[in-house]
This record gives C-alpha cells, sequence and structure tokens, in this order.
C-alpha cells in the first residue's frame, strides 16, 4: 500500500539516456553511487538518498539528459521533485538546471507531457524544484537540460501512492498486511460481549444498518464463548473482549482492527473510537467488496489532534434533517469531533423574545429587497427554531461523540443584538462599517451585560452540559467611538468585556473561547496590547493567519501561554501545516462554513469538500502537502455516495444492477474534440479513448466530436444557443459528460455574484405530453471549466473561504492530460427523472446570454432502473419526503 516518495517505497528502477535515444549518459564528473549503470534500482541508487549526481557541461550540450523511471506498476503520482545542491555551493552560473519537462504513461499507453518548468537557458534558482503531475503513470521519462552548464543533482523524489493505500480515508497511522484473506460474503453476524456497554451497542447497530444500506443484512447478537466468533465481527471495549488483543496500544478516540482470515475484531476504548472503527471497517468493506476478499491485516489508528471541528450556523427548521444526515454521513465518518454552532438569534430566546422577533423582521425585510442582507442573516435561515429543536439537534451531535460549542456572538457582529436594542449600538447609522446595520455594542453600556448574561444563560442551559462557550469578540471595527466610550484606551475597553464575560462563564463552571484577531498587531482594528489584560485559559481561534501567510502568526500567542486553535482552517491556502500543528498549545482547527446550511450552499461553496480533505490533515500524521492530487482523487471518488447520503435520495448509476443506454450523438455534433481557436476558448479533448468507455462505472459513448452551445452576446459566436437531442424512450435518469470552455481571467469568485450571472445555460428535458423539466447548468456546481484540475486550490486570497476549484452537483469522471501536458476534466452530472413513467420526447441544451462560456457536452448516457431498484428508490425518496 505504498503512499508517499515511491522513490523508497516500491521496487523500481531508473536509467540515464541521451535524449529520445536509447544511449547511456550516466553521470561523469560524479557517478551515481559505486558507479552503477545499467537499471539502477531506487534501494541502490543515489536518487533516492541525498547522495550527489553531476554531468559535465560539454557531455550534455543544449540536448540535457533522460532519466527514465521503471515504477514496476500503476500508481497515481502526484508529483515530481528534483534537488540540485544549494546555490552557494554550484555557483551561479557555472552549474545549475534550466528546464525539466516530465513525461508519462501506462503499459500499452502513449507516453505524454505531464508537466514543464524553466525556459531551457537560464538557470533554475531553487534548490528544488517540484512538477505537480496528477496522473496515473508506469513510466516516467524526466528530461533535464542545463543549457552546456555542469549539472549536480542530489535527490529525486516522485510522490505518489496506490489505489489501496486510500481505501481508508483520513489515512490511518498503521496498517499491516498479513497472509490470507477474509471471505466478505462468510460475514454472519455482528458479536458483542454479554454485557456491552452503551457505546458498543450505538456502534454495533450503527454498523448495522449502514450494512444493511449496502444490501448486507447482519444483525446484531451476544456472544458467550470465543468459540462462537467463526465468521463474525466482534465489536467492543477492551474489558469486552474474551480474546486478547494489543489494549495497551488503543488510544483515547482511536480504535484497533484486526482482520482474520475467518473473524473481525473492532475494539476502542471510547464511543468516538467505536464510531470511527466502524466507519473504516465500512470504508474497507467498500473497496473491497467487488472482489469478495478482504486482505487480513491489522490497523491501528489515533489522532493526531485533539480538537477538529467545524464552525456551522444553527439550521432553519427545514434544514435540521440535512443537518443530521451531514453529522452521520460525513463528519462522524471523517473523524471530526467538535462543533461550533453560531446561534445568533436563531434559537428562540423566552427571557428575550424582541430579539427573536427584531430578526424576523429585518430578514423579511432584506428578503423584499427593501434593505440590504442582514449580516450573518444566514443563521437560522433568518428565522429562528424552538429550545426543543435545539436540544434535539445537540442530543443527536453528541450520540455521534461530538462535543458541541455553542458561539455567542458578543461585542462585535451583534447587529442581531442592536436590531432589537437600538440604544446599546457603539456605531450608530452612518458610521457603520455595515451601515445601515450597527455592528458593535458600546461595552460600557449599562444594559449590555444584562442582555448578554441572559443570552448565557438560556444557551447554556439548552446545551447543557457543557465545557465551553465561544463569545466571538472578532472584527471590533467600532471601539471607543461613542460618547461613553470616547477617548478610552480601546485594548483596556476590549479586554475589560472579556474579562467580565470570562468571569461570569467562570462562575457557571463553563471556559471561554474567543477569536484571536484583535490580539494580533496587523490588523488596522485590532488592540494587541490586550494581549497581556485578559486570562490565559481563554482558548483562541486564530483565522488571520491568511493575512500574513509568510508568517506562523500562531508564535505570539503561544508564547503568552494560550493555547490555540487553527480558526477558519482551509486546507486550499493554509502553509506550513505539518511544522504548525505539531507546536506545543496548538490543539486542533476548525473548518467555518459562512453560508446557508443546506446541501446547495455548502456544496457550491465546496465546503463538503473542505471537509473531508481537512479531516485528514487534522487525523492523520500521514498527511503531506505533497499528495494533495492522491487525497483530492479518493474524495472525488467518495463524494459520488457521499451525495446519496446527504440528498437522502438514490442515483441510479450508483446501483451495480442499473442498465446504461449512452445516446448517439453523432448526428448534432457540431465541433471536433480539439479547438485551438485561442481567445474564444480552445480546448482539447483528442487525447479521450473512442468508443463505449466505462468511467466512474457509467457506460458513455465517446465518438470524435462534441456538442457546443453558447449564448446569443457572445462575440466571434460560433455554436448556436440551443440544439434538441431526440430521445423517444423511457429513463429513470441521465448522465451528462461536460465541460465549460475556459477564458483567462474567469475565476472562482462566481460565489457571492448573482444568480443570473453563476448560471451558462440549462438543458430542457422536454416529455411526450410536451411538458417538461429544467436543469440549470451552473458554474461551480455541476459544471466547470475543461481545463481545470479538479480540488485545485484557488490561490487568491479573495477566494480563501472557497479554496477549491471545485464542483459537487457534478463530479470528476474523467481526469486526464493533453498530449501537451494540459489538465482535462469532464464532470459528470446525474438528473433523476422525478416523471419516469412518461415517455421522454427529447433534451434540449439551451445556453445563457450572461456568459461567454460555452457548454461542450461529450456524451449523454440513459440510466434504467430494474424493478427492485424502482421500489427501493421509491421508499427512499417517501422517507425524505
Amino acid at each position: 500500500m505504498p503512499l508517499g516518495n515511491l522513490m523508497k517505497l516500491v521496487d523500481g528502477f531508473y536509467t540515464y539516456k541521451r535524449r529520445g535515444l536509447s544511449t547511456e549518459l550516466f553521470p561523469d564528473l560524479k557517478p551515481d553511487k559505486g558507479g552503477l549503470r545499467g537499471w539502477i534500482s531506487f534501494k541502490q541508487g543515489s536518487l533516492s538518498g541525498d547522495t550527489e549526481v553531476a554531468w559535465r557541461g560539454e557531455t550534455l550540450g543544449e540536448e540535457g539528459v533522460e532519466i527514465i523511471v521503471d515504477l514496476k506498476g500503476t500508481y497515481f503520482i502526484d508529483q515530481v521533485t528534483l534537488h540540485q545542491v544549494p546555490e552557494e555551493k554550484r555557483g551561479t552560473l557555472e552549474y545549475g538546471l534550466a528546464s525539466i519537462s516530465v513525461y508519462g504513461g501506462k503499459e500499452k499507453e502513449q507516453m505524454r507531457l505531464m508537466e514543464w518548468t524553466g525556459d531551457g537557458v537560464n538557470p533554475i534558482s531553487s534548490d528544488k524544484v517540484s512538477l505537480k503531475i496528477g496522473a496515473e503513470a508506469s513510466f516516467l521519462i524526466i528530461h533535464i537540460t542545463s543549457f552546456n552548464r555542469k549539472l549536480i543533482l542530489n535527490g529525486l523524489e516522485i510522490w505518489g501512492s496506490s489505489r489501496d493505500s486510500l481505501a481508508i480515508f483520513p489515512i490511518p497511522q498503521e496498517i499491516r498486511i498479513k497472509e490470507g484473506t477474509f471471505q466478505i460474503s462468510s460475514l454472519s453476524r455482528i458479536a458483542l460481549s454479554e454485557k456491552p456497554s452503551k457505546d458498543t451497542m450505538f456502534a454495533a447497530n450503527l454498523l448495522s444498518e449502514k450494512l444493511g444500506k449496502r444490501s448486507l443484512k447482519i444483525k446484531v447478537s451476544k456472544i458467550k464463548t470465543p468459540e462462537e466468533l467463526k465468521n463474525c465481527l466482534f465489536i467492543g471495549k477492551p474489558s469486552e473482549f474474551k480474546i486478547e488483543i494489543e489494549k495497551e496500544k488503543i488510544r483515547p478516540e482511536g480504535y484497533f482492527i484486526k482482520v482474520d482470515r475467518d473473524k473481525v475484531l473492532l475494539a476502542a476504548l471510547d464511543r468516538r473510537g467505536l464510531i470511527y472503527g466502524v466507519e473504516a471497517f465500512l470504508q474497507l468493506l467498500s473497496f473491497y467488496i467487488k472482489t469478495g476478499k478482504m486482505p487480513c491485516c491489522e490497523i491501528l489508528d489515533y489522532p493526531r489532534s485533539s480538537v477538529r471541528g467545524v464552525h456551522l450556523f444553527i439550521p432553519p427548521r427545514k434544514s435540521i434533517p440535512f443537518f443530521k444526515r451531514l453529522i452521520k454521513y460525513v463528519l462522524a465518518p471523517m473523524r471530526m469531533n467538535t462543533i461550533f454552532i453560531q446561534v445568533t438569534a436563531g434559537m428562540k430566546f423566552d427571557r428575550r423574545p424582541e430579539i427573536n422577533e427584531a430578526w424576523v423582521k429585518a430578514n423579511e425585510i432584506a428578503r423584499r429587497g427593501l434593505a440590504p442582507p442582514v449580516p450573518h442573516g444566514e443563521v437560522g435561515g433568518g428565522r429562528y427554531i424552538s429550545k426543543d429543536e435545539v436540544r434535539e439537534i445537540v442530543k443527536y451531535v453528541r450520540e455521534y461523540g461530538f462535543e458541541i460549542i455553542p458561539e455567542i456572538q458578543s461585542l462585535s457582529h451583534v447587529t442581531y443584538l442592536t436590531l432589537a436594542y437600538p440604544e446599546i449600538a457603539e456605531d450608530r447609522g452612518e458610521i457603520s462599517e455595515i451601515a445601515p446595520y450597527s455592528h458593535c455594542y458600546c461595552p460600557l453600556h449599562p444594559e449590555v451585560y444584562k442582555i448578554v448574561f441572559d443570552m448565557i444563560d438560556e444557551v447554556a442551559d439548552v446545551f447543557k452540559p457543557l465545557r465551553y462557550v465561544h463569545m466571538g469578540h472578532d472584527e471590533v471595527y467600532a471601539l471607543g467611538i461613542c460618547n461613553r466610550c470616547k477617548g478610552k484606551n480601546r485594548a483596556e475597553l476590549f479586554a475589560n468585556d472579556v474579562k467580565k464575560i470570562y468571569d461570569y462563564l467562570k462562575r457557571k463552571g463553563l471556559g471561554m473561547m474567543i477569536w484571536a484577531d484583535m490580539l494580533h498587531p496587523f490588523m488596522s482594528y485590532s488592540t494587541p496590547e490586550a494581549i497581556d489584560m485578559i486570562p490565559k485559559d481563554i482558548i483562541l481561534l486564530d483565522f488571520v493567519w491568511y493575512f500574513r501567510t509568510w508568517e506562523d502568526i500562531e508564535d505570539r500567542l503561544l508564547k503568552k501561554g494560550f493555547k490555540v486553535i487553527m480558526g477558519n482552517l482551509y486546507s486550499s491556502h493554509y502553509p506550513r501545516f505539518n511544522k504548525r500543528i505539531s507546536k506545543k498549545g496548538v490543539i486542533g482547527g476548525e473548518v467555518s462554513t459562512w453560508c446557508k446550511l443546506d446541501e446547495y450552499s455548502l456544496g457550491r461553496k465546496g465546503k463538503i469538500f473542505d471537509f473531508i480533505y481537512t479531516a485528514n490533515m487534522l487525523w492523520s500524521s500521514r498527511y503531506v502537502e505533497e499528495l494533495r492530487w492522491s487525497f483530492t482523487n479518493r474524495i472525488s471518488e467518495m463524494l459520488r455516495s457521499i451525495k446519496s447520503e446527504l440528498s437522502g435520495l438514490s442515483y441510479p448509476s450508483l446501483s451495480e444492477n442499473s442498465i446504461f443506454k449512452p445516446i448517439n450523438l453523432e448526428e448534432q455534433y457540431n465541433s471536433r474534440l480539439l479547438d485551438l481557436s485561442g481567445c474564444r476558448g480552445s480546448y482539447d479533448f483528442s487525447s479521450l479513448s473512442r468508443g463505449l468507455i466505462n468511467l466512474k462505472g457509467v457506460l458513455f459513448k465517446i465518438g470524435d466530436g462534441l456538442i457546443g452551445v453558447e449564448g446569443n452576446l457572445v462575440r466571434d459566436k460560433v455554436f448556436p444557443s440551443s440544439i434538441e437531442i431526440p430521445i423517444n424512450e423511457r429513463f429513470d435518469s441521465f448522465v451528462f459528460l461536460h465541460a465549460a470552455t475556459y477564458r483567462e481571467g474567469f475565476r472562482k469568485p462566481f460565489i457571492g455574484r448573482s444568480e443570473k450571472r453563476r448560471r451558462l445555460g440549462y438543458y430542457e428535458v422536454i416529455y411526450e405530453d410536451c411538458s417538461s423539466e429544467e436543469i440549470p447548468i451552473e458554474y461551480g456546481w455541476n459544471i466547470a471549466e475543461w481545463s481545470k484540475k479538479y480540488g485545485e486550490p484557488a490561490i487568491s486570497l479573495v477566494n480563501r473561504h472557497a479554496g477549491y476549484y471545485t464542483t459537487y452537483g457534478a463530479l470528476p469522471f474523467y481526469e486526464g492530460k493533453t498530449h501537451d501536458g494540459r489538465n482535462v476534466t469532464l464532470y459528470g452530472y446525474e438528473w433523476v427523472n422525478p416523471s419516469p413513467k412518461k415517455g421522454l420526447r427529447a433534451i434540449k441544451i439551451n445556453a445563457s446570454d450572461t456568459s461567454d462560456l460555452a457548454i461542450l457536452l461529450i456524451a449523454l448516457t440513459g440510466v434504467k432502473l430494474t424493478d427492485s431498484l424502482k421500489e427501493t428508490r421509491k421508499q427512499q425518496n417517501d422517507r425524505t419526503i
């Protein structure tokens, strides 16, 4: 299960050749280790370590040298990294790399350019040069030039993974593969001790339920003797086992799985560990279920960080079922353990009903377009839910092992309070940063703490038992400006507010958390002196790291003795993660969402992808940035089933018993697969295989052309604005294989702009009775550019809250390379037919007039369900309704 630098993990070989020739070109200035020649094994050669190899400039000339790598197997390659000796040692002109090009391919497949860097003339100054690949290969050719200069290399890294190395995600800390296999079909029951704990019972029932969804009806029962373990999965805490296990190795929240030829053992110390172990086993089962055999192995796993959190708004009433599915099918399986839930006015306050009333009224006025959106108006959907509904949420979250920490915004982001009590506002009217709303309250107003303490009392009662309350205190833009506060020290005003709330919480036996930005010196609004004025046992969520990416800003807080959580931890942008998470006093991280709590909003903003990626960072010490594409590839595979579970609906294409019928599009083709027309949005799908092709389990027919449509207002218009495809058959769903053209300057931050600007067009499904269904085609939801790699970080600071080029409604069904090394991504989008009994006459593709991007349809497949699957789908849909 190789995962990492393949030069150290697999039994591969490399050699040196002249460019394009079979002639050898071994290092002549500093030979490979021991003067090795021919095919050199990774284990023996200099390139696998840090021993130098070197060529004379006249030996390389301008053609350079090719390092031919045989990996002895097909692996997903993340990146290739070459090390040259430091610049001060090699000199500036006499030595140095001028260019690197990496070609790759699999057996019986043409080698193609994967990536390149350098101009071939001027030396590359960096000691370490990395080329991101993101494709499968069994052979690599690394072409290096030095432009007649001497070349000294002291290491080659090929970062990648085998498919089975990512079977369990987040990546376990230890996996030991043993001889033999366990026959999955022999699993007959989930076994418990005679007196299982409540935690064990919960985990066992969860496992039974989720196995049932995989068509494995396996019951839970108790056993009395070890002899009854045959063909069982025994689950429990170490004290419940009647056989020897290495219980001393199991850590809190961790789990131990042992797969033998005739049984499976799953042990953990606590509820979290049992749930995580169940989810790990389910992933292992899903990965190997097609072969019917699971390798015998031992898995020992435990968390790297103690706080693995997600910040969510309190859900509106209609989103409570989705909230529960998010916990059950994403956050708990990904080993997250903390939910920060922003309350604002989203919960009913009995002592202060005017808070809820003002909140609902302001949001309703904004919805009618009579006022700007209320800040954080997405909390509770702009309304509020009852205390009993909140208690139901809290109970459900805790059942899955989560700690729940309510956030009561105070001092700042208190529009929800100043709407009800305008007299307490620090910033009124036109002077507010968020006019016409007020952002902060006056910390010297005599009524403020009565209001805040009443809220704390009610929240603490509903959320009890509690350890911490998050009290906000971020982005205090308005401080020291009202008549009471003017002339006062801003740092003292801030610190005194914190201390008053801290003391009140302490009297109630509660700890305090706040955001940390006000304690840093580089924010224009901050009060850095306050760092020495507040209690050191307040936990700080440090989120302004993205304004100083070159600096470890948490060091300032750690040196003062605070514990720190990485706030707004966006995996797309956070630098030097492994170094920083290991610091004493950094106790974990949390991913923030800052949007509505529903599947569309989280999916479109890339947050579900971010939850999963960040969970691996926080859980596994085997996480390294060099394997980003391996992790991204695995997440994109997982998201297909996760989507089904989150929506509560079944997608016909996910069933092995579905019938696929590719639609012949040849008569509608209006372009070749290759268009090099430049500024109007070129594309290149010429490297695609032709004919009937299986992509992600769906059968497509790919021909020599495609269908393109673009809006009527596009300059230099080439494609029509609509095309109709005849169907004349019944289908339960359709899978569209499509992408958008790409133009320089078109970027992901469409989030926050108008719906019309996001929309590239729509598919219109026309029934035989002339009724129709409209399927929006939205950039960033179910389509994106053909040349963007799925999951590529959108590195601009503007994109930090939605930091990836991802889609959610559609997922990457094909990722590859053009012959000249550009990325190719095709998105598979499944539309489930709400009226499957009605005959379908046609599907029409319509382009929007508000975008200059064309929609490119490569293939279309209809999906039919067998009768048994239709009944399953009906039952699922009924439950969802």
